[in-house]
């Protein structure tokens, strides 16, 4: 008789302390989500300005490096030392413009990246408590979770609504 009381008390404990666990993919919030995707095309134009001006500056080397050539067979020493520092100075700035370049972009990204996760916070905060989840974690940190407790989807709904009215 203990024993049908414990098995019906384990049982009843054990239906009202169901835990909902939700996972959020954030890496596909970054690519599906219209915040994401603008995210995106924002980098992929820096992008675009970066191979131009690199561009530029190497096509300037390159025409720099063949006009030195030519020098070095009928200019005087001064003549070809002048060429040579102003390949250096060009050099210098192609290498400048490379730096500032992946410096804008980790900004970039690091800034976009933080703005998305800080608009996904609440955003999950209120999907966790109305939806009476015990927790919400990141994909990335599981290591198996059943697909059913993928809210990606959802949430990338809700994100999408709550951007289309900024």
């Amino acid at each position: 008789m203990a024993l049908a009381f414990l098995a019906l008390l384990g049982g009843s404990v054990q239906a009202a302390d169901v835990a909902k666990i939700g996972v959020v993919d954030f890496q596909r919030v970054l690519k599906e989500s219209k915040a994401g995707r603008e995210a995106a095309e924002a980098f992929r134009t820096k992008q675009a300005e970066r191979t131009a001006e690199l561009g530029r500056l190497k096509k300037r080397i390159g025409v720099l490096q063949g006009e030195l050539e030519n020098l070095e067979l009928s200019a005087t020493t001064r003549e070809v030392g002048e060429k040579r520092k102003e390949l250096e100075t060009l050099l210098g700035e192609f290498k400048a413009a490379d730096r500032k370049y992946s410096r804008l972009f980790e900004d970039i990204n690091r800034r976009q990246t933080e703005k998305i996760r800080s608009d996904l916070a609440g955003i999950i905060d209120r999907l966790g408590r109305k939806g009476g989840y015990l927790l919400i974690v990141e994909k990335k940190e599981v290591l198996y979770a059943p697909e059913s407790m993928d809210m990606t989807s959802r949430l990338i709904g809700l994100y999408d609504k709550a951007y289309e009215k900024r």
